[in-house]
């Protein structure tokens, strides 16, 4: 199976926002995020985002379809989504039980305290329909020479 993981472009958007739809997630795709997709046959099949709120990087909307799930796709999104995060600081709501994954390119769970109120309140709400998250955070790299 030949799955091509590149950064989206405009004509994305549309089918990357259908496939959320399908997956139920709430959330849509906008032309300022940054998309990073799984395509394969000209379909996508699976992508996240990097997106601007309120002044901070957020790493948002991580889905692959099922049927390529356990394939190795989400790795390689988390990857080339990594290095377009490069040095930057970046934050993230995922699943508990996804910790390990994100772990592999430097994310880590933060406390409340260390959030931004809107990520505090998108966890809560979250947790309020039942769903088991945690809160994340990719430290920016440090420049050595400061």
């Amino acid at each position: 199976m030949s799955v091509v993981v590149r950064l989206g472009v405009a004509e994305d958007l549309e089918a990357v926002n259908e496939l959320y739809r399908e997956w139920g997630y709430r959330s849509s795709a906008l032309a300022d995020d940054t998309l990073v997709v799984a395509e394969h046959d000209r379909r996508i099949v699976g992508v996240v985002r990097l997106v601007i709120e309120e002044d901070y990087l957020v790493l948002r909307g991580m889905r692959v379809q099922p049927a390529y799930q356990g394939t190795g796709i989400g790795s390689r999104l988390l990857d080339l989504a990594a290095r377009e995060i490069g040095g930057r600081t970046c934050y993230g709501v995922p699943y508990d039980h996804l910790l390990p994954f994100y772990a592999r390119i430097g994310f880590a769970a933060i406390a409340r305290a260390e959030a931004p109120g809107f990520l505090i309140e998108r966890a809560e709400s979250y947790r309020a329909e039942g769903l088991k998250v945690a809160i994340i955070r990719r430290l920016a790299a440090r420049d050595p020479n400061t």
